[in-house]
């Protein structure tokens, strides 16, 4: 009796065993899909992560573009900086000085390593195309600073003698603004600068011949 009690319990173990290696084994039918994103795909800007800051110094001008920084030329000497951009140069930024705010020679040094870390790592971006010259024209008008004005304040017959620009850059996800340009004399833009503002270069007024014209006449009347 008791060998035959075993022998039972032998077989619903056994029994047992199998249906559970069989329910492991047992399709449970098609693997749960990942659900698909339903918002729409972003897409990166052109000006990178200075998609806004390029645009707030527009601020929806027509005579305003934003130019690709093909170089940046690096004065280590002098510490200064030039962008050049398809239609010319900026020309050069004041010297970055800051180093010399140190109170010892080895806190300037590590201050001047740094800023030329950081010159060497923006002519890379240039390089990448991630820095942009962005240039507006102004107006004489002194309210208006560092070439923003609303769009409802220009006049079409206002006068325009210089400009404003900004060098911006987008490095690691940010963007930096590397250097500002006041009051450029609007003579020295190139032709072509001028054309991608949305003007032609300015005209040299006609010489003035009402002098000539009466001498003229009181020769031919001798």
């Amino acid at each position: 009796m008791t060998r035959l009690f075993v022998v039972t319990i032998a077989c619903v173990i056994a029994l047992a065993t199998g249906a559970e290696g069989a329910s492991r084994r047992k399709p449970t039918g098609r693997p749960a899909q990942r659900a698909l994103p339903t918002g729409p795909v972003q897409q990166q800007d052109e000006f990178r992560s200075c998609d806004v800051a390029v645009r707030d110094f527009v601020q929806g001008r027509k005579e305003a573009t934003a130019l690709p920084v093909k170089e940046v030329k690096v004065d280590a000497l002098r510490m200064t900086l030039n962008f050049v951009h398809p239609f010319g140069e900026s020309g050069d930024t004041p010297p970055n000085l800051a180093f010399m705010r140190g109170e010892s020679v080895e806190e300037r040094r590590k201050a001047l390593n740094e800023a030329k870390q950081k010159m060497r790592a923006l002519a890379e971006a240039a390089r990448t195309g991630n820095v942009w010259y962005v240039i507006a024209l102004t107006s004489d008008s002194p309210d208006v600073i560092d070439g923003r004005r609303s769009p409802a304040t220009v006049q079409p017959s206002e006068g325009r003698s210089s400009a404003a620009a900004v060098v911006l850059a987008s490095i690691e996800n940010k963007c930096i603004s590397v250097s500002e340009f006041r009051a450029i004399p609007f003579d020295s833009l190139s032709e072509e600068l001028r054309v991608a503002l949305g003007e032609k270069g300015r005209e040299r007024p006609p010489a003035d011949t009402s002098a000539a014209g009466p001498q003229q006449s009181a020769t031919e009347a001798q």
